[in-house]
């Protein structure tokens, strides 16, 4: 298994002075954690050289620790182990999902764990103080020292600038640009060319005018992050501000709806007395009629009371006289009432229309507001996932290669991003596994300041062939274990 370890962090150049094993001091730069089986002694690289060492104890003989290249997958202050009843192991590093840890314990100055990498408790609480998750952890048999190593196939990094592809142009000169005004002096200078400005050439002379896809330097990157989170700001904003407006007129909309609907409530409930007002002249004018026809027709059997001022009964021209003109004003009265039931039903229609336009404008704002909030919850979602984004790029890079599988896997963090088959021009030869981590940019900015470690260096073909007659079918030393899920 060939490991390559791709992590940048810029920071400032500078002496760091090895310490004693209780103290790690605080570093900008990529972590390189180096544990010797043999030595029992975990070091701590950085940039600059040597940080920090210390004494361990790891698996006594039958729960060995697992050589290999490991990434801190978890960390936990306090963490009680779920396979060795609840044993408290302080200040916890995973290093693999099977049990294998780095933590505070008891070093007694041999092997002694089952399994996990103990520290003293000072140590402990130090180094997890400095460490973040994704530090690379070489855990070799005998002692690993890493060295600065370079090589034109290793990964470049991007341009820290945009190379300009056009020089600038001399001061001074006059740009001539074809145009499809036709004058006399330029009659000679043929050819023609049409649609061409001084605008547009001075466009094609600045390269940042024509924005690529993909960024060119890693000053274009910043600036096309930082472009896309501002503008998801400012739409967020923007959003936010419409939401609030949305939902006042919205509040207004309603209020003014409900007042409709009141209006309208209290014009209907006006038209039951107009209804019962029709209702009793109807049956004051029936009963004149009834009257007047009873009287015409001689059905009457009473006599009409005489009137307080008359003195003899009125005749029948009179008592005729006076149903006709109860008839009269009765009908009066309930054309009257008639009249004032369709003024009240003219209010309603007119009450109706103002309540249906408000209910349709307080329909039509809470569906504004609705909209409103799916835009915003969508531009909060993709500034979420935008600064998420800017998180997952500060995450380092990680490049495995696998000599059994012919794949090469890359991943940023834990996720993936590339899996793909690679070739082998030499596939009998034993390569041994190798991490190379780019600790910082160089000297010049667009080059990496690698680090090589070699975990374990290739066998020989005797040497694998001895090995494999006394240890049977074990795991291949070449293939050392690994915590990073897709390489299998």
């Amino acid at each position: 298994m060939l490991t390559v370890r791709v992590q940048i962090e810029s920071a400032a150049a500078r002496a760091l002075v090895l310490r004693a094993q209780s103290y790690a001091p605080q570093t900008p730069s990529p972590l390189l954690l180096l544990v010797s089986i043999k030595k029992q002694r975990l070091r701590v690289f950085d940039a600059s050289g040597a940080v920090t060492e210390s004494r361990i104890s790891s698996g006594q003989p039958g729960f060995d620790t697992p050589t290999g290249v490991f990434s801190i997958l978890e960390k936990n202050e306090y963490h009680e182990s779920n396979i060795y009843d609840g044993a408290p192991m302080p200040h916890m590093q995973r290093l693999t999902w099977s049990g294998i840890a780095m933590h505070a314990g008891v070093v007694p100055g041999y092997r002694a764990s089952h399994g996990c990498i103990r520290l003293p408790a000072s140590f402990a609480t130090s180094l997890f103080g400095i460490t973040k998750v994704g530090n690379r952890v070489v855990v070799t048999p005998d002692e690993a020292v890493p060295i600065a190593f370079d090589h034109p196939n290793l990964f470049k990094p991007l341009p820290a600038e945009t190379p300009k592809a056009v020089a600038a142009v001399p001061s001074g000169y006059t740009t001539k640009v074809a145009s499809n005004d036709i004058t006399s002096a330029s009659l000679a200078e043929m050819p023609q060319f049409l649609g061409v400005s001084p605008a547009l050439a001075e466009a094609v002379r600045d390269t940042d005018a024509f924005k690529p896809e993909r960024p060119r330097s890693r000053a274009e990157v910043d600036r096309m992050v930082g472009d896309k989170i501002n503008k998801l700001q400012s739409a967020a904003r923007a959003a936010e501000a419409q939401r609030v407006t949305a939902t006042e007129r919205a509040k207004a909309a309603v209020r003014d709806g409900d007042a409709a609907a009141q209006s309208l409530t209290a014009a209907k409930q006006k038209l039951d007395p107009a209804r019962a007002a029709i209702e009793a002249a109807d049956k004051k004018l029936k009963d004149a009629q009834k009257a007047f026809e009873d009287f015409m027709t001689g059905a009457a059997t009473s006599t009409p009371a005489p009137r307080s001022d008359a003195k003899e009964p009125k005749s029948l021209d009179d008592r005729e006289a006076d149903l006709e003109e109860t008839i009269l004003d009765l009908t009066v009265d309930a054309d009257t009432a008639r009249a004032d039931y369709a003024r009240r039903e003219m209010d309603i229609a007119g009450v109706q229309a103002a309540a249906s336009s408000a209910e349709a404008t307080r329909a039509a704002a809470i569906d504004g507001v609705r909209q409103n909030q799916t835009q915003l919850r969508s531009v909060q979602t993709d500034l979420v996932e935008a600064n998420k984004d800017l998180v997952r790029r500060a995450k380092p890079i990680s490049v495995f290669i696998s000599l059994k599988t012919e794949r090469i896997y890359i991943r940023q963090g834990v996720d993936p991003l590339l899996e793909a088959p690679i070739t082998l021009t030499n596939s009998g030869r034993r390569f041994g596994t190798h991490v190379f981590t780019a600790m910082r940019y160089g000297t010049d900015q667009n080059t990496f300041d690698w680090r090589l470690v070699s975990a374990h260096l290739p066998a020989s073909a005797d040497a694998d062939d001895d090995s494999a007659s006394r240890k049977g079918r074990r795991r291949d030393p070449g293939l050392p274990l690994t915590n990073d899920a897709s390489v299998r």
